[in-house]
């Protein structure tokens, strides 16, 4: 089933009912359940959101890897393996430079760029720059910002007000402490994943979220954006943006049973539909 079948429905039960029946039917036959390479491979660029780094896309990395696509996963100044970089210079224009470069310089096309949470404001600016060399934006349960606007007005202004607060107590005024990383921030994940997240978040540059993201063009620049809503949980910076995002037209949008991290919590879930992308 091609996932433009299902505009605006939940991908999330057909494809868990998909898998199901396959390790069923492979359980029946003594076969282990192999992922088929694809036909058609694709290129993507999996963009992390705040406090992780490319790490984060391990297991959805491995995933589409197995069926014959091209992933690369960047991570941007200043976190995962590159977190001895953290500065208070370190801007929303600096990560964008980021994959933007990333991109270039590994000669990618037809890249299927996608961004998670913060990293949706990252891809918006990559799209602003380079849209030729793209073929499709995907934002996973991802901030999405008018031109003009940074993270901390695009966000609840109690959100911000606590962050701030965390960026003056904790952060040297440099940097938005790693959040809380237990059972009811990750639900679902087993305490292996949970300490294998705490070894490698870091405190995620201020001035990403201070500094405005400025378009030349408009949101997407031309290039198809599908917009996925992880419904399992409400994650409170997006609610209301994604309200008003729902009621635009000009996105594709599709649901997607998991929860705000589905790299982390639900890969194979998450893998499973970027592949029908």
């Amino acid at each position: 089933m091609s996932w433009k079948t299902m505009d605006r429905r939940s991908f999330g039960a057909t494809t868990l009912g998909l898998l199901i029946g396959q390790a069923t039917a492979a359980k029946a036959t003594g076969m282990s359940l192999v992922r088929a390479p694809t036909d058609t491979p694709k290129t993507f660029v999996l963009v992390h959101g705040a406090w992780y780094g490319g790490w984060c896309w391990e297991k959805v990395a491995q995933d589409l890897r197995a069926q014959g696509h091209k992933v690369t996963t960047p991570t941007c100044p200043g976190l995962g393996e590159h977190a001895h970089l953290l500065s208070k210079d370190i801007s929303l224009t600096t990560f964008i430079t980021s994959i933007t470069n990333h991109i270039l310089y590994e000669n990618l096309n037809d890249v299927i760029l996608v961004g998670s949470g913060f990293g949706g404001v990252v891809i918006s600016g990559v799209a602003d720059r380079i849209p030729t060399q793209l073929k499709s934006l995907v934002y996973v349960d991802a901030m999405v910002l008018e031109s003009g606007m940074s993270v901390f007005e695009g966000q609840p202004a109690a959100v911000t007000k606590k962050r701030l607060e965390q960026v003056a107590a904790q952060g040297k005024g440099v940097a938005i402490p790693v959040p809380p990383v237990n059972k009811d921030s990750y639900r679902g994940a087993d305490s292996i994943t949970l300490a294998w997240m705490r070894m490698r978040l870091a405190p995620q540059p201020v001035g990403t979220y201070q500094e405005k993201l400025v378009l030349n063009n408009p949101l997407g620049n031309g290039v198809p954006r599908t917009y996925v809503d992880c419904t399992a949980s409400p994650f409170e910076p997006l609610v209301e943006v994604k309200k008003n995002l729902k009621r635009e037209k000009s996105w594709n949008w599709v649901e997607l049973a998991t929860h705000h991290d589905p790299m982390i919590t639900e890969p194979r879930m998450l893998s499973s539909f970027l592949a029908q992308v």
